[in-house]
This record gives C-alpha cells, structure tokens and sequence, in this order.
C-alpha cells in the first residue's frame, strides 16, 4: 500500500512539474508586436507596444531620419518620405515592425478639394483654349436658390418656371479687366455651360436654361469686357434642385482651374 501511495505520489509530482514547465514557453509563444506593417504620413505619429507580456521592451529605428521611436515607450514619429524597420528587443528576442512613411499630399486653397470662397475677391489670369487672355478681379457679391431666384427669373415672363424637381442659382458678381489686350465675355470667364459643380466639387451640374434681362444690371452672358473695364453682371441658370451651395471653376492655367465655393 506504501508503494502504490509513492508511486501516487511521484506521478502527481511529475505531472505538476511537467504543465508548469510548460508555461513559461506558451506565454513566449503568446508575445508579439503589436503591428507588423505599419503606413505613416510625415508629421505623423504611432505608438507600438508589445503583445502577451508585461515586460518593457527596448525600442529602435534602423533609419531614425525616417522614422524615430521612444526608446523606452515605441512611439513613433514620421519625419521624411521612406521607409524604416523599428525593432523592439524583449528578453533576448527581436520583434519588428517595417514602417512605410508617405509624404503629405497638398491641398493649395482653390484646389478641388479646397475652394476659395467666391465671396472673397480674387485675381486671377484667365486663360481660354489654352492661351492666356488676361488678368482679372472677380467677386461673387450675392448667390441666391430656391424661391427667391425663382422671383427674380419671373421678373421676365419669358424665363421658364423651374418644376418641381428644378430650381434657379442665381449669381452677382463684380468683374474687373486689370491687364490684358483682347476683349472678353465675362460668360466665358465664368461660364455656367460647363463649370458648375455640386458641393463636393464632383458632380457636374446639368444647364437646363437660364434667366434673361429681369434686372438693372449688365447680363453675364452677354456682358462685354475691354482693359481697364469693371462690370456688375448677374445670371440665373436653371438646373435640378439638391446641388446647392455649389461649387465652381475658372480656367486660370493653360491645363489647370481655380475652384471656388458659394458656401458662406
């Protein structure tokens, strides 16, 4: 009875021994960074950490002009255009993580995704068919939508009462000829055929009619400019409704536009 109480014994040993045994080896398996692959913009920062385990890591960059890290924290801090391998060291083994850095992407105000607003005054060369046709100033000084352009366009029974689904954007502006030597429309400057844009600067809006000669000011589409001239010129252009504020473009470079925003 003794003996089998021993052997009992010796095996309850063995086994306990044997699964703690185990256990320093599946929390090893179990540690990790936290990220292997990692996208960064310059300017930017990211901290790693360590996965499975309490113990502080000590951290390294192979490119520190790339990417820096905290040596003690794995915060990482994107400086130029590259890439890097931060490398965290824990008890004796070597984790990483391979940083790609990408530049910032510029947005320069009148772009697309960042338009000028068109209350502001600017001046711009304008450009047509590739060819520069001079230097203006031009001002948005009232945009109006909805009902209250649709009674302006009434004011010449001529002009189309927008259905339901349509609607008139009405546009003022203050247009200044500062330099140049040819004459131009200021239709073709800010031309509604094809500029106008919905307000995500995506959507190109349909010229379904426009309003004529129902106020006391130059027409925009017929509205002639020679150096040195300054007009007031409006249009009210029909189009299908839920556009509004919209967004515009002028052609200001011999491949590129100037967008501006009616957004207050």
């Amino acid at each position: 009875m003794k003996r089998i109480i021993s052997l009992l014994l010796v095996f309850s040993l063995a086994v306990i021994l044997g699964t703690s045994a185990k256990v320093p080896t599946s929390e090893a398996a179990a540690v990790k960074i936290s990220k292997s692959k990692l996208n960064l913009t310059v300017g930017s920062s990211y901290t790693l950490k360590m996965k499975g385990t309490s113990k502080k890591a000590k951290w390294s960059s192979n490119k520190k002009s790339v990417v820096s890290v905290g040596k003690k924290t794995g915060k990482l801090k994107a400086k130029k255009a590259g890439t890097a391998t931060v490398t965290a060291k824990l008890s004796g083994k070597k984790y990483r993580c391979k940083v790609k850095v990408k530049s910032k992407t510029s947005t320069k105000p009148g772009s697309k995704n960042n338009p000028l607003s068109a209350f502001d005054k600017h001046t711009i060369n304008y450009y047509e068919e590739g060819k520069k046709k001079g230097k203006f100033s031009i001002q948005l000084i009232s945009y109006i939508t909805g009902d209250e352009a649709a009674a302006l366009a009434k004011n010449n029974s001529s002009n189309p009462a927008p259905e339901e689904n349509q609607e008139y954007i009405y546009f003022k502006f203050d247009i200044e000829y500062i330099s140049g030597s040819q004459t131009v429309n200021a239709r073709d400057i800010f031309n509604y055929y094809y500029n106008l844009y919905g307000d995500n600067s995506s959507t190109q809006m349909q010229n379904l009619d426009w309003g004529f000669f129902f106020e006391a000011v130059d027409d925009l589409g017929s509205a002639i400019l020679q150096p040195g001239n300054k007009v007031t010129c409006a249009k009210a252009v029909l189009v299908y409704k839920g556009y509004a504020p919209i967004t515009y473009r002028i052609q200001t470079g011999a491949d590129s536009y100037t967008w501006f925003t009616t957004e207050p």
